[in-house]
């Protein structure tokens, strides 16, 4: 391979992972702040349990509003974007390997 295509490879590889990481940061952090979140009602609910001096759990605050949206399609477009991110991740190891093998030579 010329050194133009090892340039370009190991751009794609670059642009993919910043993508990655960033979509994964993005979408961790939503989670996050989502589960934080209380409602109104479990705030006054948890003010008044203090005054009372009950024993204190969080999840007992927070409000499940997970909804299941799966049917067969998107049960078929995990399992083929699961299989996509398996050859991504096994591309991207042997990508890495044979730049690591180019730098010890």
């Amino acid at each position: 391979m010329n050194k133009f295509g090892k340039v370009l490879l190991l751009a794609i590889v670059i642009i993919f992972l910043v993508m990655f990481f960033t979509s994964s940061s993005g979408y961790y952090e939503y989670e996050l702040n989502r589960k934080a979140t209380l409602t109104q009602e479990a705030i006054d609910e948890f003010e008044k349990d203090i005054e009372e001096g009950k024993e204190i759990d969080i999840n007992d605050y927070l409000v499940e509003d997970k909804k299941d949206y799966s049917n067969t399609f998107s049960d078929i477009g995990l399992k083929i974007s699961n299989k996509i991110g398996e050859i991504f991740k096994e591309g991207v190891k042997l990508i890495f390997n044979s730049v690591g093998n180019l730098v010890d030579d």
